[in-house]
């Protein structure tokens, strides 16, 4: 009886083990299992942000230059029936949502911005970080971290290399410079930057006044009377670039001709001014914020170029 209790417990141990085991291995498949499932989760919702950003791209930046104009002709609309001008938006926001996935979008005029790389060949590294102080203001000045990919030129340099290429006084004011920003990795710590204004989305909102990607001039017609004060205070005194950005103001349908002469007290002058303001754009971007509940985000930017030719050339970063 003794060695049957035995067996029979031994039996009932050896039950137990095995259950356990299986126990132990279901529950370890089930968790398997469930990664794989998460991670192809996860990967459908990349796949759908990757697409959506690009569809959505392909769709609105080509067609940018259309909405701005549009925008510009129904501001000349308003100012002529009411008397008062209303103010440009370099900016255009708006938000879809496709399979769960919302893409915030801004869409923006890029020559309507201070062009960095204009105003640091023009005046500097140390002017440059100065002037992007006044800009952006002191909590997002703290995180600028200028790593200019090349030494400043000189404004005299500037024009040289442009008269020696060109005897036309518009090709002269238009000569493209070496670019020293490339990317806002180089004027910004971006770490810094969304730790100072408590997001990481914080680089679209403190970009609407500066760009590393304008065609040269700032387009007086669509920019603000900071930037406008910003680029004219790059060859002017101070009281000089407030009385520009003031003038303008007060008789928003100046041509720049004018406004330069009035303002420029030598030809020198003339010529910076005419390098550091414009009356096109031909710069555009675009912001896409692709996000779904419970998924991180996934951020890109893009720029679009127009050259002379009507080429159409795009970068894209990742954020």
């Amino acid at each position: 009886m003794r060695t049957e209790r035995r067996r029979s417990g031994y039996v009932l141990l050896a039950v137990l083990a095995v259950l356990v085991l299986m126990v132990t291995v279901l529950a370890t498949l089930s968790k398997l299992s469930l990664r794989r499932a998460l991670a192809a989760a996860d990967a459908q919702v990349r796949l759908q942000q990757r697409l959506g950003a690009e569809s959505i791209e392909r769709v609105l930046l080509p067609q940018a230059g259309r909405v701005f104009d549009q925008r510009e002709e129904q501001a000349d609309a308003i100012q002529k029936s009411t008397g008062t001008a209303s103010p440009f938006p370099r900016q255009i926001r708006g938000a879809v949502t496709i399979g769960g996935v919302t893409f915030d979008v801004v869409l923006a005029d890029e020559d309507a911005k201070l062009n960095l790389n204009q105003v640091y060949h023009m005046t500097g590294r140390r002017r440059t970080e100065t002037t992007l102080g006044e800009v952006l203001g002191p909590v997002a000045a703290r995180a600028v971290r200028l790593l200019p990919a090349t030494r400043p030129m000189t404004a005299a340099l500037m024009e040289s290399a442009a008269e020696g290429g060109s005897d036309d006084e518009s090709d002269q004011t238009m000569t493209e410079i070496p670019r020293a920003f490339r990317s806002w990795g180089e004027v910004f710590d971006l770490s810094r930057l969304s730790a100072s204004l408590g997001s990481d989305a914080a680089l679209p909102s403190v970009s609407g006044e500066i760009t590393c990607w304008g065609g040269g001039g700032l387009n007086l017609r669509r920019a603000s009377e900071t930037s406008i004060r910003a680029a004219a205070g790059c060859v002017l005194s101070d009281a000089g670039a407030r009385r520009l950005a003031s003038r303008y103001k007060d008789n928003p349908v100046t041509s720049l001709a004018i406004l330069v002469q009035q303002e420029a007290k030598t030809e020198t002058e003339r010529l910076r001014l005419l390098r550091m303001l414009s009356e096109t754009s031909t710069h555009f971007s675009l912001w896409i914020d692709a996000s779904a509940v419970a998924r991180g985000s996934m951020r890109t930017f893009s720029v679009m170029r127009t050259t002379d030719d009507g080429l159409a050339i795009n970068e894209r970063f990742s954020f």
